[in-house]
């Protein structure tokens, strides 16, 4: 860290360089977000939530972690805490689920 990066510290767990999403949806809102990435034409899991008949408008509103209806609770919370630690599959599954809640 002292070796010509220009770091004022020695990177810690709260102050470093490397960040995981939390789920591919969340991925997916951070590159969109930081790195201005088009839904349709830049990103594998967009276009996978699209081609599974999700709209546009409703991804990109899912963009900043609404509450939502939690299918099989009879609740609503939040859209990124329910998708926390799923991989690509289970994440695009319970995508679809949600948003099918809410028609």
């Amino acid at each position: 860290w002292d070796s010509g990066l220009g770091l004022e510290s020695q990177p810690n767990k709260g102050d470093n360089g490397v960040h995981a999403s939390a789920s591919p949806l969340e991925g997916l809102a951070e590159r969109m977000n930081w790195m201005g990435r088009k839904l349709e034409e830049d990103d594998a899991f967009g276009k996978l939530l699209l081609e599974a008949g999700i709209p546009a408008e409703v991804i990109q509103a899912w963009s900043v972690d609404p509450r939502v209806t939690l299918p099989g609770t009879g609740g609503d919370g939040s859209l990124f805490d329910a998708l926390e630690d799923m991989d690509v599959g289970p994440c695009l599954e319970k995508c679809v689920a949600i948003h099918d809640a809410s028609k």
